[in-house]
């Protein structure tokens, strides 16, 4: 769903790239935050098992909200915008909430001695993460943009199947509950035990307030912590917890980068080429590199890198892997920054944050100069069947002109317009006595096409009906839209390469013929080929007769999306060496009760890095691309040399130091499982003889008050 999240902002929602950016990464700081309330309530209260049930359902509701969101039948721009947002935010908590539960629970199923295939389980697990992500990056962006869901409809919000790429994972989110939910039988389902996290935070609140309240002269103790009220394992746990949470300090950095591929780096891959030879990689299908890298990477790194490093002694330890990752991020974006200053070079300018644009077109048929109030700025004679550049203006400001129509009057003309708009003046009539206002289209196709609109000024004020009939038939069938006179028709996605545009007059257009043939008593006004490129977007003026003319309002995307694959490679390395290594590392450095409360935090980590991204994206002080990637590229360097002075400093644990808690860890486990197997056969625990289980410490109570020890009758494979 997130593939296509940030063109249903941009595109149907029709907000500006900068909120767009900052929205996208809102949602993900939700479902990068919730797993943290999802952990403490499968813990404390619901379980693993019933929290997944539960909070997929909340999951299902959020795309189910989202889709109706997204269908244009909505009568309100309002109602999409607030539908939307209530969808994500179900969708965010329903995500976060099962997060933390899911790969825990499949753990839940293997018996201690079964660790070599509870070890398969998670790699399965892992890699079933990264193909659906490669599929479905690589589906969804075809569902939205090649799948005909309104076919009788005309209008830009029937060009795109926003509902139909929001409802298909909602719907599989339905098959994959009603699956999990029928396996319920075969599950080994544990009762929550309370959370360990919310401990930890008691600790650490009870030390803070003690030691706040301990007079100078009687703090004694060795370490802060120590003033907690808990036992000594819980105080002695959370602070291998803290030493380790320490070196996370820089990592929101990272993920601040990283989450940027289905953000920033889609917006610049609408500026690319996207056809690879006849394969067209659309905007959004471009994070697809991501996982395809991952599932490549890892395979190799561990056949040939690894062992080459190991055969000649050279240490690659986790901390260093972790700051090669850290350095790699940075570089990628240095690689995008490059990029983006090549892409800036072929791009027409447009009005910044801060702007507002204006043109001119004439239609008339004496040459037209518009001179501004403004003596600082130059005058602007425009041809006829012409438009001028655009003249930028600040926002605050009203462009005023005056100028002299063919037989010598004066006429007067002004306009304010929102930021980042552009207004064009049109003038016509025999005198250029006539004059309309109507937006320029400053938008690209994000499908491989070009894009054009149609500006109807009929010298008999005739209503248009124009049809577009494009070379890629079966992609791009053939379409129709109304115009009405002296006003701009919605713009239209054509496929590269020629295109038959023809104009009827629509009070004579028959419905019974939709070919462009001119049959069936239709009036053809005008007609004309049009060759467009990918990227670019055209105007055609109709403006006497069969005659008109046409313009390139947007240049063409000229450079090809292929240039983003090195930026795709280098931040995936750094993935490999950060990601994967940093959770082996936190769990190797942690003792066994606190795996939980680390895997919570670092999911926190990612939350937080999009924070990063959602304030820099809000505050719009910086207007070139190209500075803002160099901007984020410092940030992780810095990050990156206060991750070596941490790691420098880290004096790493001993995994044996905790061996005899495993074991303890393991035991337990054993004692839940037999009292789980027990359970599920239907035998009452007073029913079993002391004999029949003895061996360990640990005693569970009948109802009746009398007290059973448990074991677990053996370690081989169930």
């Amino acid at each position: 769903m997130r593939s296509v999240l940030l063109l249903y902002l941009r595109d149907y929602l029709h907000w500006d790239d900068d909120t767009s950016t900052a929205v996208y990464h809102a949602f993900t700081v939700l479902a990068y935050l919730f797993p943290l309330v999802g952990a403490i309530v499968a813990d404390s209260y619901w379980g693993k098992y019933k929290t997944i049930i539960y909070l997929s359902v909340v999951y299902v509701f959020g795309h189910a909200v989202k889709t109706v969101g997204s269908i244009p039948y909505v009568p309100s721009q309002v109602a999409h915008a607030v539908l939307s947002m209530f969808g994500l935010f179900f969708i965010a908590v329903g995500t976060g909430g099962i997060k933390p539960c899911v790969s825990s629970f499949g753990g839940d199923q293997f018996m201690p001695g079964q660790s070599y295939i509870r070890k398969q389980f998670f790699s399965l697990f892992y890699f079933a993460i990264n193909a659906g992500s490669l599929i479905s990056t690589f589906v969804t962006p075809i569902f939205r943009a090649d799948v005909n869901c309104y076919p009788n409809e005309t209008g830009p919000e029937f060009d795109q199947c926003f509902a139909l790429a929001f409802g298909v994972p909602g719907a599989l989110m339905v098959v994959a509950l009603i699956l999990f939910i029928a396996g319920s039988r075969w599950y080994t389902i544990y009762p929550p035990e309370g959370s360990i996290f919310t401990k930890v935070c008691n600790c650490i609140y009870t030390a803070c307030k003690n030691r706040w309240h301990t007079p100078n002269d009687q703090r004694n103790k060795e370490h802060w912590l120590e003033y907690a009220d808990a036992p000594p394992k819980l105080i002695r746990d959370t602070k291998y917890v803290l030493r380790v949470l320490v070196l996370y300090i820089p990592l929101p950095f990272f993920w601040a980068l990283f989450d940027q591929q289905g953000s920033r780096w889609t917006l610049q891959a609408i500026q690319t080429n996207g056809y690879l030879g006849t394969l067209l990689i659309k905007p959004d299908q471009v994070e697809v590199l991501n996982p395809l890298l991952i599932v490549t990477l890892i395979p190799i790194f561990e056949a040939t890198l690894y062992p080459f490093l190991r055969h000649f002694n050279i240490p690659f330890p986790p901390l260093r892997r972790m700051t090669v990752g850290l350095v790699l991020a940075g570089l990628s974006f240095i690689a995008a920054a490059i990029l983006q200053i090549e892409i800036d070079k072929t791009l027409t300018p447009l009005p910044k944050s801060f702007e507002f644009g204006v043109r001119f077109i004439n239609s008339a048929p004496c040459n037209v100069t518009f001179t501004p109030d403004n003596a600082i700025l130059p005058d602007i004679t425009v041809q006829p069947n012409d438009i001028s550049t655009i003249i930028f203006y600040h926002h605050t400001d009203t462009a005023r002109y005056t100028y002299l129509t063919c037989s010598g009057e004066t006429a007067t003309i002004q306009t304010t317009a929102a930021k980042e708009q552009v207004v064009e003046f049109v003038v016509f009539g025999d005198q250029a006595q006539l004059v309309n206002k109507v937006p320029m289209v400053t938008h690209k196709s994000e499908d491989g096409g070009g894009r054009f609109s149609v500006l109807n000024l009929d010298p008999q004020q005739r209503d248009l009906v124009v049809v577009v009939t494009s070379v890629e038939r079966g992609k791009y069938p053939e379409r129709s839209t109304d115009v009405l006179y002296t006003n701009r028709s919605a713009s239209i996605d054509v496929g590269y390469g020629f295109a038959t545009i023809t104009a009827y007059d629509k009070a004579t257009f028959g419905d019974n013929d939709d070919t462009g043939s001119g049959g069936g008593g239709n009036v053809v006004v005008y007609t004309t080929d049009l060759y467009l490129d990918v990227g670019g977007v055209y105007s055609i003026v109709y403006n006497n007769g069969s005659t008109g003319f046409t313009n390139l309002d947007l240049n063409p995307n000229t450079i090809s999306v292929a240039w983003m694959i090195p930026q795709f490679l280098i931040i995936t390395i750094g993935e490999v060496f950060l990601s994967i290594t940093g959770l082996e590392f936190s769990y190797t450095q942690a003792p066994p009760s606190m795996k939980s409360v680390l895997t919570s935090i670092w999911l926190f980590t990612v939350s937080l890095g999009n924070i990063i991204v959602l304030i820099i994206a809000e505050a719009k002080g910086i207007e070139k691309q190209s500075d803002e990637f160099f901007l984020f590229a410092g940030l992780i360097f810095v990050a990156a040399i206060l991750f070596v002075f941490l790691a420098y400093r880290y004096i790493p644990v001993d995994e044996n130091e905790f061996k005899e808690e495993i074991l303890e860890e393991e035991r337990k486990f054993r004692e839940r499982a037999r009292l789980h197997e027990l359970k599920k056969k239907g035998i009452p625990l007073d029913d079993i003889s002391d004999g029949e289980l003895p061996s360990y410490d640990v005693a569970i109570q009948g109802s009746n008050g009398v007290t059973k020890k448990l074991e677990y009758e053996h370690d081989t494979p169930m």
